[in-house]
């Protein structure tokens, strides 16, 4: 992966993660400013989540990469620990920030889980003061549970409910920890049905459906879209989707129809590339091999919508405190090696709602269906970048 892919996936993590930028970062200084670090580090940075990318853009602005060659090893090792694999995955995000300010004062030799574990007990000392009475301890071993709860799917309304039941008997604390898992992955409530909410039973046959849908006001939808992104495309690039369209039709065959290749044809070859792989691995009759057509069909199109995000740089014809808009789409390449480990059921819901979306765009949904998506795999954001 070179140092550009990168500095792309980093920019677009702050998009997702909507960080608001220091003035001295904001347009084109953003990309300068990364540009000044080695690869090496860049694939640091482009795995940190908010609380860490956030904690580096305030520290790093103004500054010169060598700086920040021991700072950044430091964020990594400690990322790893506190990261939804490692062993100190129930600190809350205001423990996590209080250890980003200890960093100065750690070495990296010494920085082991105790430390850091030590670290985040002295904030929630400094949070809820150093009496050991019944209700802050209790509060304590909530806040917690709320990180806990959250990673396995349960919404904030659910914990707060759970958190009330056990404020009024404290015994059932332990059976927060025991609480069957949900799946993370929700529809965004603006293409939420209008309909009466679903019975339980109809959730979980919902869940286990491979059905694609296809009503005619998506369809049309979908269609106005295929219209919208396409472009033509010249010199090496066409020559490069060329040669890898003709592998593709060659292995589905009958499954490839027009609207697939006419968006097909606009993807980056390296990612169409990445998709010709993952179909040659899959039998041809099989349903996966319909559900990886959509995927790379509907993402794709996803992908072209630009989003408009407000106070994001800062125009250079504009006068002084004026913001412009900064547009772009979420690339969703970086979510291909995700689905993969999909079983069938899950990777047809997000289609489905990558389907309804097309029908009715909006950015919060957009945004949605991103992070949740990164919500799905129970890994560190280390691992995405990787092919």
């Amino acid at each position: 992966m070179q140092k550009i892919d990168y500095i792309y996936m980093i920019t677009d993590n702050i998009l997702v993660y909507q960080i608001s930028l220091p003035a001295e970062l904001r347009g084109n200084q953003m990309q300068q400013h990364l540009d000044k670090y080695d690869e090496k580090f860049l694939k640091i940075i482009a795995g940190f989540d908010k609380n860490f990318l956030e904690h580096f853009l305030i520290i790093s602005k103004g500054r010169n990469p060598e700086e920040f060659t021991d700072i950044l090893k430091k964020m990594e090792k400690i990322s790893f620990m506190i990261g939804p694999t490692g062993n100190l995955n129930y600190l809350t995000t205001n423990q996590i920030q209080y250890i980003l300010t200890k960093l100065g004062s750690l070495n990296l030799n010494e920085i082991k889980e105790k430390i850091i574990s030590k670290i985040a007990d002295e904030q929630i000392e400094k949070e809820f003061g150093t009496s050991h009475s019944a209700t802050s301890a209790l509060e304590r071993q909530l806040s917690s549970a709320a990180f806990y709860l959250q990673s396995i799917g349960y919404s904030n309304q659910e914990i707060q409910e759970k958190f009330n039941e056990v404020r009024q008997d404290p015994s059932k604390l332990d059976t927060l920890f025991t609480l069957q898992s949900k799946e993370i992955y929700s529809i965004p409530a603006e293409i939420q049905p209008r309909s009466t909410p679903p019975s339980r039973s109809q959730q979980n046959s919902t869940a286990q459906s491979t059905s694609i849908e296809s009503g005619p006001e998506t369809q049309n939808a979908i269609e106005q879209h295929v219209r919208s992104i396409e472009h033509e495309i010249t010199g090496e690039r066409a020559k490069k989707v060329h040669e890898i369209m003709e592998l593709i039709k060659a292995h589905v065959r009958e499954i490839m129809d027009d609207s697939y290749e006419r968006v097909f044809r606009q993807i980056h070859p390296d990612r169409l590339n990445k998709a010709y792989k993952m179909l040659k691995n899959t039998k041809r009759k099989s349903k996966r091999m319909k559900l990886y057509m959509e995927w790379f069909f509907c993402s794709a199109l996803l992908s072209k919508i630009e989003l408009k995000v407000e106070h994001w740089q800062v125009s250079s014809q504009a006068g002084h405190g004026q913001t412009g808009v900064y547009t772009a789409g979420i690339s969703f390449s970086r979510y291909d090696n995700i689905i993969r480990d999909f079983p069938d059921p899950k990777l047809t819901k997000v289609i489905n709602i990558e389907r309804r979306i097309l029908q009715n765009p909006t950015k919060t949904a957009i945004q949605k269906l991103a992070t949740d998506l990164v919500a799905e795999t129970g890994f560190d954001e280390h691992l995405y970048f990787t092919d």
